[in-house]
Order: C-alpha cells, then sequence, then structure tokens
C-alpha cells in the first residue's frame, strides 16, 4: 500500500542540495533544509543543484512535484546549475598532469561552464605551481596559486566564489575538503594520499551543496581519476580550445581538421609558439578518440 501524504495546496521553488538514499533535501529559504521524496508523476532524474517545485506535507517534509528546466548539467559530478567549476590540481602529490586538466577544462567549455584552475600545495613545488599556472594562462584561463596549508590565496579564491553556484572538482588527493574547510570556516572528511598509487582515496561519496551565503554555494563532488567528453563532432572540437578560436575559420581548406592539410592556420599558429605543443597534442589525441568512437557507431 502506498504511503498517504496530506498536502498543502501551495508550492514552493527551492533548490536541491542534497540528495542521499532517494531523499532530497532542498532549501526552500526555511531556517533548515525540506527533506522532501520525488511524486510519482516526476520521471526527470533529480540532481544536485536542480530548481524544483515542493509540495509541503506533514511532518514538516515535501514532495517534489517538477523538476525546472536546468542552466546546464554534468554527468561526472552529477551537478546541475553550476556558474562555474573550479579545477583543483596539486602542484604535488599527486603530480598534475596537463592531458586530465585539458580534458577537464574542454568538459567545461563543452557544457559553456567557466573554469578556474586552481593550483593547491603550491608551497611544496612553487615553480611546478606558476608553470603550470603560467602555461593555462597563456591558453587563455583563468588561474590561481593557492595553499591549504598556509592560507595563500584564499581570500583572493573565496571573492571569485561570491554570489556563484560554484563546483569544486578535480582528481582525488589534490585537497578539495581541505580548501572547503577554509572557506567555509567547518571541517570536512578528508583522506590521506594512498603511498601505492599516489591518490587520495575517496571521502566524498555524493555530491553535496553547501552555503557560504545567501546567494554563494559550493558543490563538494566526488573525486575522480578521468572525465569522459560528451560525443563531439570532429569540426566542434577546436572550438572547445580557447586558444585556437581566433585561427578556426582561416585554414585554405574550410573541412580543414588541423593535422595533415597545408596552409592550417592552427598548425602555423603553433609553428610560430602561438599554441603550444602540448595543448595542440591534447587535441590530436583527442580527435584520434572522436573518429575512433564513430567507426563503432
Amino acid at each position: 500500500m502506498n504511503k498517504m501524504y496530506e498536502c498543502s495546496s501551495e508550492k514552493q521553488t527551492g533548490r536541491v542540495i542534497k540528495n542521499y538514499n532517494g531523499y532530497y533535501y532542498v532549501d526552500l529559504s526555511e531556517p533548515t533544509l525540506r527533506e522532501c521524496r520525488r511524486r510519482g508523476k516526476v520521471k526527470h532524474k533529480i540532481l544536485v543543484g536542480d530548481e524544483v517545485e515542493v509540495m509541503a506535507t506533514d511532518h514538516g517534509k515535501g514532495l517534489i512535484e517538477a523538476v525546472l528546466p536546468r542552466q546546464n548539467e554534468l554527468r561526472r559530478p552529477a551537478v546541475a546549475n553550476i556558474d562555474q567549476i573550479v579545477m583543483v590540481l596539486a602542484a604535488q602529490s599527486p603530480d598534475p598532469d596537463y592531458f586530465l586538466t585539458d580534458k577537464l577544462l574542454l568538459t567545461c567549455a563543452y557544457h559553456h561552464i567557466s573554469p578556474l584552475l586552481c593550483m593547491n600545495k603550491s608551497e611544496l613545488q612553487r615553480e611546478v605551481a606558476q608553470a603550470y599556472c603560467q602555461h593555462y594562462t597563456q591558453c587563455g584561463y583563468k588561474t590561481l596559486a593557492v595553499s591549504a596549508h598556509t592560507g595563500e590565496g584564499i581570500d583572493l579564491l573565496r571573492s571569485y566564489l561570491q554570489g556563484k553556484i560554484t563546483a569544486f572538482s578535480g582528481p582525488s588527493g589534490v585537497g578539495k575538503s581541505s580548501l572547503l574547510t577554509l572557506l567555509l570556516g567547518k571541517e570536512l572528511a578528508t583522506g590521506a594520499v594512498s603511498e601505492k598509487i599516489r591518490r587520495g582515496r575517496h571521502t566524498t561519496r555524493h555530491a553535496e551543496m553547501l552555503c557560504m551565503d545567501a546567494h554563494t554555494y559550493v558543490v563538494d563532488t566526488p573525486g575522480f581519476a578521468a572525465i569522459e567528453l560528451e560525443p563531439l563532432k570532429v569540426a566542434k572540437l577546436a572550438l572547445l580550445f580557447p586558444e585556437f578560436k581566433p585561427y578556426v575559420g582561416q585554414c585554405r581548406f574550410p573541412s580543414c581538421v588541423h593535422v595533415h592539410e597545408p596552409d592550417c592556420a592552427i598548425k602555423e599558429a603553433k609553428e610560430r609558439g602561438e599554441i603550444s605543443e602540448t595543448r595542440y597534442m591534447t587535441y590530436c589525441k583527442l580527435l584520434h578518440e572522436i573518429k575512433e568512437r564513430k567507426s563503432f557507431v
């Protein structure tokens, strides 16, 4: 027998802050979060960050009646309506990976989400942190060197978050939870870096939105070692690279994919040092992945 709820007739709009075992905790601008279940007619998967319509039920709980249209959504981490993503990397333990970083940044571009590249543990390897930030600044990204240990850059990072919904993401062990502890002023679960594989243990198992103030949220997301781009058309890949954009459409052949063709504006820019060899190699590797994927469709 289905459990019966006594509902009010008034709907409220709120934001899903946490999803745990089929219960959704919704911010309705009340003193505490409203624990809700979904109405059976709601077929959409409900994500942290979703704006939802809630009908109040007995005992201070609620039913989600509808999910409002999303600005954007990600699958890994599973969050919606994000204004920006802080890509947290570490200058040491684990060492940064250019190819993984590129894929994370391109994923942001694909979903029209602004990225901020944040190099944590910068006190451990100052030259590595500075080189990484300089490389990606030249590629057209916003970068910041910080240290959860010394507090370096934390006030500037906090200023970048004001009035936005920001997801913190990146490989495990880079210090996402330690940074959030400083930003939020409360302790979060952290894990040691595994000596065997040089990665952090997965200490965050569910995406959760945390409130910094009335208009500022951060999302603590599970750590991961890889992220896949959604299926892309070959012609669209170059547009995800900010430093490639000025040269797209300037090649001799309109169908140029910037690998073997003559008179390619992107390859010429690479030869002049206006596009880095590292980024161009990322482009070639991803282009190969796209072509391989399509050959099996």
